[in-house]
């Protein structure tokens, strides 16, 4: 049995957070024996199996005498985050390290210390590459001894960068907890919309990256009927202030900000006619997969894993990054719901079930040695 130790953020509700979720609660215990290590506590950690052990650093745990240690360990100017790693990593004879997304640099040196190989799985594109340094980026490629990657188009991106064994594992959904609780009609209403209005679907936060700036141009090339939900967390950014203000007072009432949700998540994406992706990069964008699973048609700019997946007759994809190219693809959704099949699209998305895909991922685990 091979003991892994997974290293993420915080096992939150993003995307790549929820793909290792489904991971570590799928992959075959029989083979694998999985360990987890987050920078802070998300949502999906106490959804996690008992038997997976999970370590908070030391300045984030709720035991005293762990933040007690961290204090001390500051005191004689040791580094808290490789000392707890190496403790865990000797403790449980852990046999190698996952981290999931490159912008976790500060581990790969500690493992090198150690002596660990890292298998990275990324889910980044390069706008996503400004966020780590140039040394440290090099030391990912380079370094892991199995790469990752979460679409084609983030595969190709790192055998650019000299790591042409780059392993595809494309994202990946987990029907079983796909689960709507009220009808779409019923959610419409609440949402204040009415019978004729087409609603289109954003999920995300409200990002630059996310392209939440295009609603203020994308607005004005749309009729009235038409309207959006945003499901997702609200960024404390400018550009959310500017995106929100604006649609407020040029187009009031087209737009609803829901702001992260939990146990509303699917009611609203159901409620929505269309899915629309604003995203100026994403590598294969698991809402994607989610709002397909439903059987929404999906409309967005060629931002990245989209176009690997959107084919005629499950949305458009629209190559230029012209909102006037985006409302006709939208419309063309709305005018033409013949083009769109429901049940052909969920079949789409059928293929992308997590356990076609962790079976892939065992594959790979298998092959480091």
């Amino acid at each position: 049995m091979k003991k892994i130790l997974f290293i993420t953020h915080n096992l939150g509700r993003t995307g790549s957070e929820m793909l290792l979720w489904y991971s570590l609660t799928n992959l075959n215990k029989e083979k694998f024996m999985p360990l987890l290590f987050t920078k802070d506590k998300g949502v999906l950690i106490d959804e996690l199996p008992g038997e997976i052990k999970h370590f908070l650093p030391y300045k984030k745990n709720p035991k005293r005498s762990l933040r007690l240690l961290r204090s001390i360990l500051k005191i004689f100017k040791i580094d808290s985050l490789a000392y707890q790693l190496s403790q865990i990593h000797k403790k449980n004879k852990v046999d190698f390290w996952y981290v999931n997304t490159i912008v976790i640099p500060e581990v790969y040196p500690i493992a090198k210390k150690l002596g660990v190989k890292v298998i990275t799985h990324a889910h980044e594109l390069p706008l996503a590459y400004n966020f780590v340094s140039y040394t440290d980026l090099e030391t990912i490629v380079s370094s892991s001894a199995a790469l990752i990657g979460c679409s084609e188009a983030v595969c190709e991106k790192i055998t650019n960068m000299g790591r042409p064994d780059v392993n595809l594992l494309y994202g990946f959904i987990d029907k079983s907890k796909i689960v709507c609780t009220k009808t779409a009609e019923e959610v419409k209403a609440n949402t204040g919309f009415k019978d004729q209005d087409f609603v289109w679907a954003i999920s995300g936060k409200t990002s630059l990256i996310k392209g939440v700036d295009f609603l203020v141009l994308l607005l004005q090339e749309l009729p009235d009927n038409i309207k959006i939900i945003w499901i997702g967390g609200e960024e404390n950014t400018g550009i959310y202030y500017y995106a929100k203000k604006a649609v407020e007072n040029k187009y009031p009432g087209r737009v609803k900000f829901l702001g992260a949700q939990s146990t509303e998540y699917y009611n609203y994406l159901n409620s929505a006619d269309g899915f629309l992706l604003l995203s100026r990069e994403d590598s294969f964008p698991l809402v994607m997969l989610e709002a397909a699973s439903l059987g929404k048609p999906i409309v967005g700019f060629n931002s990245g894993g989209i176009s690997e997946f959107v084919k005629e007759g499950t949305g458009i994809v629209v190559d230029s990054w012209r909102a006037k190219d985006l409302a006709a693809a939208m419309m063309a959704v709305k005018n033409n719901p013949e083009r769109f099949n429901v049940e052909e699209i969920k079949r789409q998305a059928s293929g992308y079930e997590v356990k076609k895909q962790v079976s892939i991922l065992e594959n790979i685990l298998d092959s480091v040695n």
